[in-house]
Parts: C-alpha cells; structure tokens; sequence
C-alpha cells in the first residue's frame, strides 16, 4: 500500500473529529492547563498569559466560555497549590 494512499479498513488510520462541548469540559480543560504549566513553574501573570494566547486554542476557548474572572480564580487556585514550587535546572561542574 502507497505511503500517501492509507487503506480505509486500517484501523490504525488516524481521524480526527470534532467533538462539540460544553462549560463542563471547558472548565475541566482549564483546570487541567492551569495545574499543568503551574508544576512546570509558571507565574499567575504568566498562565493569565497563556489563556490570552490564541494559538492555545484549548486554553483560549476557556477562558472565552468561561470569562476573564472565572479564569482567574482558576489560575490563583493552580499558584496557590504549584506556586512555590519552581524546577531550576544547573548544569554539572566539569571535572578539571
């Protein structure tokens, strides 16, 4: 089978399909992304950040469902929890 000409019948083709949600999973997805980017130790201003970009549709669609406060309080959630915990990564000392 041509690399560019996928059979029908394999069942490991991909497929994408839209799924239609709503302020449940929205909300959810939010929190998800907020706990997520907080443990890799972004600030609150820098989640805000995020939320604000589109070209993080997941987390620009919460923040548009849900609105501007109700993200806030989401992401004050996610810096209280992962605030005060931030990865800093050093490099080893070379041996002489």
């Amino acid at each position: 089978m041509p690399y560019d000409d996928p059979d029908p019948t394999d069942p490991t083709v991909l497929i994408g399909v839209e799924v239609p949600g709503e302020e449940a999973s929205d909300l959810e997805m939010a929190y998800a992304f907020a706990g997520e980017f907080a443990q890799l130790g972004f600030s609150a201003d820098r989640l805000m950040a995020l939320f604000r970009q589109p070209h993080y549709a997941g987390a620009y669609r919460a923040l548009k469902t849900l609105g501007e406060d109700r993200i806030k309080g989401i992401v004050e959630e996610a810096d209280t929890a992962w605030g005060g915990f931030r990865i800093v990564f050093k490099d080893a000392r070379e041996e002489p």
